[in-house]
């Protein structure tokens, strides 16, 4: 009998204190190669919300890989979520599984998640399917942030990955659909990955903005302050067809850019919310 990979597991939970005063990890739970960080307050200005790093202990993600990871934000809590490096996807054998990563994200009523990932890498002939499953109450806020380096461009160039999938779903807790978005790029079979786009700005960016205390408007007008050179950052948005949210799509020449825009983005969504804007965060 063939036995299914083993799947690694993290699980996080924020809850609001039974006082009121702040947000805190009520609940973790990981096994190997994942571990949660300390609650960290790297805001002074507003010590209510959590700061925290996913940390991996592995060196990446491998061919076969299984992971599940899931993250829940309760009411009226808030949370800034990241990780301490990038995701390195490594190659897959001839014959071999393509990495599978799943995330349950679910957001309460008035709660607040900013979840902003480090880039994913991915190596020459690596193949990973990213699976994201969102559960927002229609008072909740959301900035989701996914970055995609194809390849080790200094070493190997540009799309000599296998391929890469992302599927996204968001919902409502009753289960009303609000977005999806399923992404396919393929790597060395891409027609397009020496077109002059593709090759002179070959890193990708998603961000969803759901906030429905402020005006998308306003927020699109901000997001188009940011400057930066045309032949180096392109950046598009949309709002989402079934919530109060934006989708921001990006592409760039250099991933500095991509963070520039990134705190950009969260300090205009801050801004808005008459939040504090974004400290330091250390990696």
């Amino acid at each position: 009998m063939l036995l299914a990979p083993p799947t690694e597991h993290l699980s996080i939970r924020v809850a609001r204190a039974k006082d009121d005063t702040a947000s805190f990890v009520a609940h973790q739970y990981a096994t190997y190669p994942f571990r949660l960080s300390n609650s960290l307050r790297l805001d002074p200005h507003n010590l209510d919300r959590v700061y925290a790093y996913i940390m991996n202990a592995s060196p990446g993600v491998l061919a076969g890989d299984n992971l599940h990871l899931k993250v829940e934000v309760g009411d009226r809590a808030q949370l800034y979520l990241t990780d301490q490096s990038a995701t390195k996807v490594y190659s897959k054998p001839a014959g071999g599984n393509s990495a599978q990563v799943t995330w349950d994200l679910k957001v309460g009523a008035e709660a607040y998640l900013e979840f902003v990932p480090e880039p994913i890498i991915l190596f020459k002939a690596a193949a990973m399917t990213q699976t994201m499953e969102v559960t927002i109450h229609p008072t909740g806020q959301l900035v989701l942030s996914e970055r995609i380096i194809p390849g080790r461009l200094a070493r190997e160039g540009a799309y000599s990955f296998e391929a890469f999938h992302s599927r996204l779903r968001i919902q409502s807790p009753t289960g009303k659909l609000y977005f999806a978005d399923n992404l396919r790029l393929l790597g060395q079979a891409n027609r397009f990955k020496l077109s002059p786009l593709f090759s002179r700005l070959p890193l990708l960016a998603n961000f969803i903005v759901i906030a429905p205390k402020i005006s998308l408007e306003r927020l699109t007008q901000a997001l188009q302050q940011f400057d930066a050179p045309a032949d180096q950052l392109q950046v598009c948005e949309s709002p989402l067809p079934g919530c109060d949210g934006l989708l921001v799509r990006a592409i760039a020449s250099q991933t500095s850019l991509l963070e520039a825009y990134q705190h950009h983005l969260l300090n205009c969504v801050r801004q808005l919310l008459n939040h504090p804007p974004l400290p330091h965060i250390p990696k």
